[in-house]
């Protein structure tokens, strides 16, 4: 081909791509799935501008969508996937593609670099997902000190769509006789709100709180310079599970042979730059378990439009399905929490894993069910799959590799639903 058609056919181009109005071009993206709504995006400048502008204004989302599951087994890299009927799940290799340690920057991309506009560079290798809220995750990350060689483990929140981050303070100020600079100490992170990375944290705006591994708990807020830890009068208790829901942290709590659920409130902050102080220990509040032993593996979810705090419970085998609670978080001095059996879910779809999770309002799918995905630990069977309410059915996740059986266990490996999105 002459240059002459070369050029004429990068005039036509550009002409074609710069002919759509701005609102026309922020229409065809509210259209697609995330992974289209990315490469859309790439497609050329003039696109890009459009989305970006519609992104800083909040006036153009991609189509709505359910969460994702993201996978990873033992230091294997982290593997996206995503709903495409009722029971099947297909991976998105682009979402997080497989990058090498080795290429891991010592800094951060330069978000504000108008060339930077690739994947996410990050070797995901190195990521350890410890909860997510919203379309944020919350990571731990091996960094590398440029100074001596060595690394050390620094928290933040991650987009992972937009690649914008918060920072956490660094672990290290936990002040754990067990902790070293390349320990993570963290099980699970959960967050009372998204941050708000354009604007910076107002202090009251999201709280933080942390199931640090041997059984501590520990709170911030995003900017603060150092994790509190809270210390229990209970001896050596062993923390199960954390939720924040309504202001309170609700902790599933074992002491010995009995397990309960504390909760904590009024997070006092000091001065304008100082950290959370401290936090309230509410009434002991009984976990609702059945006279059958064997439903004893609790976790935590939230309703944040019903405000309802969910309890839900399985047996080792996890075939055997799942019993579900709720309450509206009110706490009798004398009696505690009230929890009400929970049989039918309406509209609502539970989503269960190991680090997170979900209830959405969805009709596309299905309704009244669990989207279950653990891996082996603690003793506990492992599984992918959908549980129903009205018939104590299971059905498995399709379409899965290979990999993700229900015989997965490892410390390090982990699963987790988040919904990407832009903002």
């Amino acid at each position: 081909m002459s240059m002459s058609m070369m050029k004429k056919e990068e005039e036509q181009e550009e002409r074609w791509s710069k002919g759509l109005p701005e609102h026309i071009l922020q229409l065809i993206p509210q259209r697609l799935c995330i992974s289209d709504y990315q490469l859309f995006r790439q497609v050329c400048p003039n696109w890009r501008a459009a989305v970006d502008i519609g992104i800083a204004t909040k006036t153009c989302p991609p189509a709505p969508q359910l969460p994702w599951l993201l996978f990873r087994r033992s230091y294997d890299y982290l593997h996206a996937f995503y709903i495409i009927n009722q029971y099947s799940c297909v991976r998105d290799p682009k979402f997080f593609p497989s990058i090498n340690i080795a290429d891991y920057p010592p800094e951060p991309p330069n978000l504000e670099d108008e060339s930077f506009d690739g994947p996410l560079e990050m070797p995901t290798a190195s990521l350890t997902c410890l909860g997510s809220i919203g379309s944020w995750l919350i990571v731990a990350a091996h960094q590398q000190c440029q100074n001596d060689n060595s690394s050390t483990v620094v928290n933040f929140f991650l987009n992972p769509v937009s690649r914008a981050r918060v920072m956490l303070p660094s672990q290290s100020t936990l002040n754990c006789s067990f902790s070293g600079s390349t320990t993570l100490l963290f099980k699970k992170i959960v967050a009372s709100s998204p941050p708000a990375p354009t604007t910076g944290l107002q202090k009251g705006d999201c709280l933080v709180a942390g199931l640090v591994h041997p059984g501590i708990l520990a709170f911030c807020r995003p900017n603060d310079t150092s994790w509190t830890r809270i210390d229990s009068i209970l001896g050596e208790p062993k923390f199960i599970d954390i939720e924040i829901f309504d202001g309170k942290l609700y902790a599933i709590t074992k002491a010995g042979n009995n397990e309960f659920l504390m909760v904590f409130d009024h997070f006092d902050i000091g001065s304008e730059d100082a950290n959370v102080t401290r936090a309230n220990r509410m009434p002991i509040c009984p976990v609702p378990y059945f006279t059958d032993l064997e439903w004893r593996y609790p976790c935590l979810a939230k309703d944040s439009a019903s405000k309802e705090l969910f309890m839900v419970l399985r047996q080792r085998n996890i075939k055997e399905g799942f019993k579900v609670y709720k309450t509206d978080g009110k706490i009798d001095r004398q009696h505690g929490i009230k929890w009400e059996p929970v049989t039918d879910l309406g509209d609502r779809i539970l989503f269960l894993s190991d680090k997170s999770t979900k209830v959405i309002n969805d009709k596309t799918i299905g309704k009244n069910c669990i989207y279950f995905a653990f891996t082996c630990k603690g003793g506990c069977d492992g599984g992918f799959g959908v549980y129903s309410l009205k018939d104590s059915s299971i059905t498995q996740l399709s379409d899965l590799p290979e990999a993700c059986s229900s015989t997965i266990s490892g410390a390090n490996s982990q699963t987790l639903w988040f919904t990407p999105y832009p903002y």
